[in-house]
């Protein structure tokens, strides 16, 4: 009988071996879950299921995904979700909790006023403000460096070159240092122009929480000029502006205002400046 060389068993042996001792994927729980922590904005992957993360204390507890959901509206926000586990495409990466249900904790977030310049928004409760060389700034708890720094420069026009955005229905333009991370975000008031800008800590695990919470704290910015008129119910003709914003950056007609739908993509339906703000649709 011919036989075989001892290497080759040997090989075939350690071959099978790793095949039956593949680990196997992380026991999910069964039913309905509850979970909280920060919700942020998953990169996007054809690979793996997540439109979200959920996490805590800088470490990553789940990916989250919902049909039912705006999740982009908890962006940056520290929530609560019930919702079941399921594996995600590659088992080995973390599951996916697909939401039924989320809430934002109230005393996770304040109100803030900033009267010069007659602006008022919704920032977490870890943001604190403060007074500081002409600007208003906001610092996280043991840091001497502004995250957020807001300032008014009197008769500046916009910049021109920068992405187009919207801020509480004004023109803005939005730039990006890509090494450092920093975003400048100017918004033409009138004759004068408004900066605000964000400056991330060097950890990405805080970077990515705190960018989420920027976002959300763009988005919640309001004039006191027409934060008054924003009690309005919504109206069935709310979706019938033209579309507005977006990377092309473009604008309304006059009389009429760019209403941030999507603030992730800067796109928006053109409102008139008469109609309630509380007409237009949230952020999706």
């Amino acid at each position: 009988m011919k036989r075989l060389p001892v290497f080759l068993l040997l090989g075939s042996s350690l071959l099978l071996t790793a095949c039956w001792e593949k680990t196997p994927p992380a026991f999910l729980p069964e039913g309905v879950q509850t979970m909280t922590g920060t919700l942020i904005p998953a990169e996007i992957s054809t690979l793996r299921r997540g439109s979200h993360l959920l996490t805590e204390g800088g470490k990553r507890l789940c990916f989250v995904e919902s049909t039912s959901v705006n999740l982009r509206s908890l962006e940056g926000k520290n929530v609560v979700i019930r919702g079941v586990f399921e594996a995600n495409s590659d088992p080995t990466l973390l599951p996916v909790l697909v939401a039924e249900d989320a809430q934002t904790v109230e005393k996770d977030q304040q109100s803030v006023s900033l009267p010069a310049f007659d602006l008022k928004g919704q920032a977490p409760r870890s943001w604190m403000m403060a007074t500081q060389a002409g600007a208003t700034v906001f610092v996280l708890e043991g840091s001497a460096t502004p995250l957020i720094s807001i300032s008014l420069a009197k008769q500046t026009p916009l910049p021109s070159d920068g992405v187009p955005f919207t801020i509480a229905g004004k023109h803005a333009i939005r730039r990006t240092d890509r090494e450092s991370g920093t975003e400048i975000m100017a918004v033409e008031r009138g004759a004068d122009l408004l900066t605000l800008t964000f400056t991330p800590p060097k950890a990405p695990e805080e970077a990515e929480v705190l960018r989420a919470q920027w976002m959300a704290f763009l988005s919640s910015l309001q004039f006191g000029a027409t934060a008054s008129s924003r009690s309005g119910s919504a109206t069935s003709g709310a979706a019938d502006g033209a579309p507005c914003g977006g990377t092309a950056g473009i604008l309304c007609p006059p009389g009429q205002y760019c209403a941030i739908t999507d603030f992730k993509e800067n796109i928006g339906r053109c409102r008139s400046v008469s109609a309630p703000a509380g007409s237009s649709p949230g952020v999706q």
